[in-house]
């Protein structure tokens, strides 16, 4: 009975494991440094009224999670840090066969981390430098507490810059991972890793095919040298027209135009 009692808290561990051992295997520049995938389910239970989500990173996750981390005996120091909702996740294939739920359950968790290492990456949320408490205490209420009924998404559906937090510099990003974990054996594709049709832009197929050949080219390299490296013309000038289209079919707001002006300072770039 007791071997029965602890199978979940097995699987959640495999789990974690697998996730992070994924992530060191795409993304060099982790090597020697703790990566913390936590599911929601080991979170305390006075978290358990938080936003809902099925996955998510921000800045200094690690020290948000930390007490967690500790009872879980999985503290290692600082490192980024990914919150996966596993029961979310399994729940979305739910009208699959149950024998085919089980084959895909694995790739798809591992698909959503992706995602949320490509925000990692992209934003650079691997630890520098220790952040004020209040930022840590902000970031706790975050997650224990509901968000307020008028609260709106930041990106994504329903949001005023749909594909906000998700810039050609993300997707880039994104679709080497995808490449990245294929080739590791993982079966994941771009699409997998980010619908681009859901943040009101091209097909991820069509991001894919004007980046070409570069993730298998720079399979070898760390994201660094990724970003130094002037991306394929086709890809910047697919996202160029995306933003374009956007905004002259977007409806203006108050809100917008602060929003777009942020995120236009986040993805410069060469037209050329």
């Amino acid at each position: 009975m007791r071997a029965l009692e602890r199978k979940p808290e097995i699987r959640a561990r495999s789990l974690a494991a697998s996730a992070e051992m994924l992530c060191h295997a795409v993304a060099p520049e982790l090597a020697g440094r703790p990566v913390y995938i936590v599911l929601r389910s080991d979170l305390p239970r006075d978290w358990a009224g938080g936003e809902d989500y099925a996955s998510c990173t921000i800045a200094h996750l690690d020290l948000i999670l930390r007490s967690t981390l500790e009872r879980k005996r999985r503290w290692r120091g600082r490192g980024p840090a990914i919150l996966i909702d596993a029961a979310a996740i399994a729940a979305a294939a739910r009208y699959r066969p149950r024998t085919a739920r089980k084959r895909v359950f694995l790739p798809a968790l591992l698909s959503i981390v992706l995602h949320e290492l490509a925000h990692v990456i992209d934003m650079e949320f691997v630890p520098k430098r220790e952040p004020d408490d209040w930022w840590v205490r902000a970031g706790r209420r975050l997650f224990s507490e509901p968000a307020a009924p008028d609260n709106r998404p930041t990106n994504g559906p329903g949001a005023p810059v749909p594909w906000r937090m998700h810039e050609w510099p993300f997707i880039r990003i994104a679709m080497h991972l995808a490449e990245r974990a294929s080739a590791a054996g993982i079966s994941v594709s771009p699409r997998d890793v980010i619908d681009l049709g859901e943040y009101g832009l091209s097909s991820t197929f069509q991001y894919a095919l004007a980046l070409g050949d570069e993730p298998a080219r720079m399979a070898g390299c760390d994201f660094e040298a990724i970003r130094r490296a002037t991306p394929p013309t086709a890809f910047t000038e697919l996202w160029w027209a995306d933003v374009e289209r956007w905004v002259s079919q977007a409806e203006m707001t108050n809100e917008i135009p602060m929003t777009l002006a942020a995120c236009m300072r986040q993805v410069s770039s060469p037209r050329a």
